[in-house]
């Protein structure tokens, strides 16, 4: 009773969400589907999964489609180097690059997604990875720079054999 107190409070206010948050952390489908009603990044599609600890650092400039699930990984679209370079040389620069992460894909723990990147559909991105360019649709890419290791659909036959092998698999089935 509570709880459903204090996530309608939250609704309406600010200080109450940092509360209800507090108090009862939301799973990564509940924190994905208030980033998209909220409106806290550029696009986010439907059925998503995004992990709370998932840090998207230019909002504005990500989108992401249906059925992404995101892991504790970081989304960065703009160059923080282009400071260091006004300071020390007095350029005056910018560098900007969107991400766009099409549907069906999974994104690994502590991956880094960096601006002008497309994720193909369907793609794994493996844990650690770091994207910095395009990735064809239903790869699987792992590294740093992130390369494609694997086919979806090879990795699918390869774990299908491993999970039939299991002392266990007669539950799976």
């Amino acid at each position: 009773m509570l709880r459903k107190l204090v996530k309608q409070l939250a609704q309406h206010n600010d200080k109450a969400r940092s509360v209800y948050e507090r108090l009862y952390p939301p799973n990564a489908r509940e924190w994905a589907e208030a980033l998209r009603k909220e409106g806290r990044v550029f696009h986010i599609g439907k059925d998503c999964s995004i992990l709370p600890s998932a840090k998207i650092v230019d909002p504005d400039y990500t989108w992401i489609g249906d059925r992404v699930c995101l892991g504790s990984c970081t989304l960065i679209c703009h160059d923080g180097s282009i400071e260091v370079l006004h300071q020390r040389y007095g350029m005056k620069l910018d560098r900007i690059g969107p991400i766009f992460i099409e549907d069906d894909v999974f994104v690994g723990e502590a991956a880094l997604i960096l601006g002008g990147s497309r994720i193909g559909e369907g793609s794994i991105v493996g844990a650690g990875s770091v994207v910095r360019q395009n990735i064809p649709r239903g790869s699987v890419v792992m590294g740093n720079p992130a390369k494609v290791v694997a086919k979806v659909e090879d990795l699918i036959r390869f774990w299908e054999a491993e999970s039939m092998a299991l002392p266990w698999a007669h539950l799976i089935a």
